[in-house]
């Protein structure tokens, strides 16, 4: 994180503290709908692609529980396709929260975002949630004035852990259940779901067709994340797809957004198998609509690593800092394979052992399976 970034975080956690310490004060919300029905529900997620896919099933639940309330999320621009595709959400408004995006990335000023708490007050929301604990979640729901309100904070929920420390790992997914309990809201849908419009899905359909990878076995191919301490060296995720390609007959396709493009050519000129690259201006709901074509997708701990398990699309993850155990692929399935560095530095982390977690898991009979079915179609 730079200096600007920290210290606009850090000024915008100091306004929280100073907003929360008066709303204390003053008891200007309540912190449940004390059993009141609500018609109006706002849910403030400025968190990143992962976070939105594992909060679905609040979404889902949410709907459930109120099926004729009006159900709205404000996020980022850029992950917006997650919300505004899921069949239980009405209302999207994009917000672009200073401290959490990337200098290239747009950027909400002070006026937008005293634009933004005016039109949310006058909405007449009847429920706030505040999906995590950022600083600018928080502001929001302090300005917004909407009556009930339910955060992280109602119910003492202390953050993922590290295993090491003794404690039990919790999945980042324990937050959404933890506030659809403290909603006593029936958690009845419990894994992630993402809508795939079908406009988006005619589009993966052509240009499947266009390059000549309709009916073929696919290995997706993500060598981004996050930040540089968890992309894995591409020569190597080059080395784990030339082989899965050569046994297995499969078809590379890779992807990445704009902050990929370096990982992605590096890749490209590593791999010794023909590597399909995808547009990097595509949409995050073309690129659900795109993973659900996989037959695997080989990738970092990312936000794609999210989609593809929520789409029930096995995964081959490499983990350097992060945690599986509150970071990984949900829901689980024996398919899956997460390789996490022993000294939380991804670069350690070989393709051989890449390999041989593969080679121990049920993926190659999966994968052959499906590679036959394939050839024998064609």
């Amino acid at each position: 994180m730079n200096t600007s970034t920290s210290l606009s975080r850090r000024a915008t956690g100091a306004a929280y503290k100073v907003l929360g310490a008066i709303d204390h004060v003053l008891h200007l919300h309540t912190r449940w709908p004390n059993g009141r029905k609500p018609q109006r529900i706002l849910a403030i997620c400025l968190s990143h692609l992962g976070d939105l896919v594992l909060l679905t099933p609040l979404f889902a639940n949410l709907r459930l529980a109120y099926p004729e309330a009006h159900l709205a999320v404000v996020c980022k621009s850029v992950v917006a396709d997650i919300p505004r595709s899921h069949p239980a959400v009405d209302e999207v408004i994009t917000y672009e929260a200073r401290w959490i995006v990337r200098p290239t990335s747009p950027r909400a000023g002070l006026l937008d975002t005293l634009k933004l708490i005016r039109e949310l007050h006058a909405r007449s929301y009847d429920l706030l949630v505040v999906c995590y604990d950022h600083p600018m979640d928080n502001i929001l729901r302090l300005c917004t004035r909407i009556p009930a309100q339910v955060s992280l904070e109602d119910n003492g929920v202390q953050p993922a852990k590290s295993p090491s420390s003794g404690a039990r790992a919790r999945h980042r997914i324990e937050h959404a259940f933890d506030l659809l309990r403290t909603l006593e809201v029936p958690i009845v849908d419990t894994a992630p779901s993402l809508g795939i419009p079908a406009a988006d899905a005619a589009w993966v359909d052509r240009w499947l067709k266009e390059q000549a990878l309709n009916g073929k076995t696919i290995l997706g191919v993500h060598p981004g994340a996050g930040g540089p301490e968890k992309r894995w060296p591409a020569d190597r995720f080059a080395r784990v797809a030339e082989d899965l390609a050569s046994r297995y007959g499969c078809k590379v396709v890779i992807t990445g957004g704009p902050v990929d493009v370096e990982a992605v050519q590096k890749f490209v000129q590593k791999v010794g198998c023909e590597a399909v690259q995808v547009p990097v201006t595509l949409s995050v709901a073309r690129l659900c609509a795109l993973i659900q074509r996989f037959a695997i997708l080989l990738c970092n701990d990312c936000g794609p690593m999210h989609i593809a398990a929520a789409l029930r699309v096995p995964v081959i993850a490499v983990f350097g800092p992060g945690f599986p155990q509150s970071w990984g692929p949900y829901p689980p399935d024996p398919r899956h394979v997460v390789v996490a560095a022993r000294d939380s530095k991804i670069e350690s982390v070989t393709p051989a052992d890449v390999l041989s977690a593969f080679n121990c898991s049920p993926l190659p009979l999966w994968l052959g399976e499906k590679s036959t079915a394939a050839i024998n179609h064609n």
